[in-house]
């Protein structure tokens, strides 16, 4: 046996094993770049909003009247959406309402025939 061949194979593991610390760090560099990094919720927010928009502080909504508020959201929105709670309601009850009605002749007719 070649006294040297022991020392060579010890080396050339060494060398495998540097080789491989070398790939490992460049996949995870890889893997790194590849990631989309998450942007703060701040930076969300300066994306939503466009730049020629202005955005009222804080202190011009506080001290603006609700009513008024409201009245530019309506007219924002367009004509029909400032009825467009009550005429909801009213439908919900017309709907309720036959609801009860259908039930009430069920129960009047199996009564009545039963």
């Amino acid at each position: 046996m070649d006294p040297n061949r022991l020392q060579k194979l010890k080396q050339q593991k060494q060398l495998i094993l540097e080789h491989l610390d070398w790939l490992n760090q460049e996949i995870d560099r890889e893997t790194i770049a590849a990631k989309p990094s998450p942007s703060p919720k701040t930076n969300r927010l300066i994306e939503a909003i466009p730049e020629d928009k202005e955005v009222a502080s804080q202190l011009e909504i506080e001290s603006t009247p609700r009513h008024q508020v409201a009245s530019d959201l309506y007219s924002e929105l367009g004509p029909d959406t400032k009825n467009a709670a009550s005429e909801t309601k009213r439908g919900c009850l017309f709907i309720a309402a036959l609801a009860f009605a259908g039930l009430a002749a069920v129960i009047g007719w199996v009564v009545f025939y039963y």
